[in-house]
């Protein structure tokens, strides 16, 4: 009896503590404090005041807490820049924009969608075939591969400029070639602007000079040489010619692109010119000529060149050297300076590239002696704040 008392006493005293608690509002905060799962954890439990919510740029359905500093243009994947938005992770399709294009890589793009047509095809398969506009090249078939070169065919090289003089009678002088870069410019080489040479008049969309019907002949406005160029020294050997004609373009007469690489040239390249073909009888062509040359190494031309007041700190990075390694027998001579060393362009059949401008030799067609050509990827940003700025 006294036995079950004692428990009864102890269970309503228990009970009496427990009520107590309940309503003790001391004891109640205590217990709010208490860390628990779903608590005040700010990553399980949405809060309220200075906290706003920003969706997950890498989830879809779900919501991260940040702070109110953070701007709202929360980087996202794949935004291009033009959206003013930092891109976390490199996209390969955006990563080459517009924007990080030079002037002349963007000209090149307008001046190959001169040159295309349309034509409409039909499909052969499906139920309701519909009529496909496709995009076609207007120019002909560049032949892809000057002492021991070839007549060039009408319209292979569409950007040859002739330079020279243009006589009273009708008849043309001529003196140095060029290349049509733009609608208003030629590129040639300085010494071809300097002193008695310099020429008053240039042919454009010629093969032959004897045929005066052919192409255009427009008057020179103005000759720019670089700033850099001192003669009897040959470097910075280059120089532009703005002209009184705005040129259209056509299958005939089309300028051409720049090449920009500088740490990285082709093994080959082809010269133009009407200089002369027969060294032994110094006589110039005619008929444009045209030849395959290779590109010579940049140290081996180096010590064939000795030091002379043509270039008195020897052959420089601003230079190509280009020769016929297989025989010596092709390799541009008189006449053919100013002229354009080029590559028909990687991605449009209808443009060529300038690799360089022919600038000097020893000769002509010398053995184990290559020509010299102004590097046109080392003076780009002349040309181009000039031409286009």
């Amino acid at each position: 009896m006294i036995l079950r008392l004692n428990i009864l006493t102890i269970l309503l005293i228990f009970n009496i503590i427990l009520i107590v608690s309940t309503n003790n509002p001391e004891i109640k905060k205590k217990k709010s404090n208490t860390p628990s799962l779903g608590g005040n954890n700010p990553f399980l439990q949405n809060q309220k005041g200075n906290i706003k919510y920003e969706r997950n740029p890498f989830l879809s359905n779900s919501t991260i807490a940040l702070n109110e500093e953070v701007q709202t243009n929360s980087p996202r994947i794949n935004k291009s820049a033009r959206n003013d938005k930092i891109s976390i992770v490199p996209s390969e399709i955006n990563s080459y924009l517009d924007t990080d294009k030079t002037k002349s890589e963007l000209k090149c793009e307008e001046y190959g969608r001169q040159f295309l047509d349309t034509t409409e095809v039909l499909p052969l398969v499906g139920q309701n075939p519909k009529i496909i506009t496709l995009n076609t090249k207007k120019c002909e078939t560049v032949n892809r591969l000057v002492v021991g070169g070839t007549n060039a065919s009408p319209g292979n090289f569409p950007h040859m400029v002739a330079l020279g003089v243009k006589t009273t009678d009708g008849s043309f002088i001529f003196s140095c070639g060029g290349t049509l870069i733009a609608p208003e410019w030629v590129l040639t080489a300085a010494h071809c602007t300097y002193g008695s040479k310099s020429p008053t008049d240039v042919r454009i969309g010629v093969y032959n000079l004897r045929d005066n019907a052919q192409g255009i002949t427009t008057t020179i406005n103005k000759t720019m040489r670089h700033p850099s160029y001192k003669p009897p020294a040959m470097y910075a050997d280059i120089a532009l010619v703005k002209l009184n004609t705005v040129v259209v373009f056509n299958n005939e007469i089309r300028p051409a692109c720049l090449y920009e690489q500088y740490d990285t040239v082709p093994a080959q390249a082809w010269v133009t010119g009407w200089g002369v073909t027969d060294s032994d009888i110094i006589k110039q062509s005619d008929q444009l000529q045209k030849a395959s040359l290779d590109i010579i190494d940049h140290i081996a031309c180096a010590i064939k060149y000795n030091k002379s007041m043509t270039v008195p700190y020897g052959i420089m990075p601003s230079m190509i050297c280009a020769g016929d390694s297989r025989g010596w027998k092709k390799d541009t001579c008189q006449g053919d300076s100013g002229g354009p060393l080029q590559i028909p362009h990687p991605k449009n059949k209808c443009l060529f590239q300038l690799l360089g401008i022919t600038s000097f030799g020893l000769g002509c067609a010398t053995p184990n002696t290559p020509g010299v050509y102004t590097r046109i990827s080392h003076y780009l940003n002349w040309i181009e704040d000039n031409v286009w700025p």
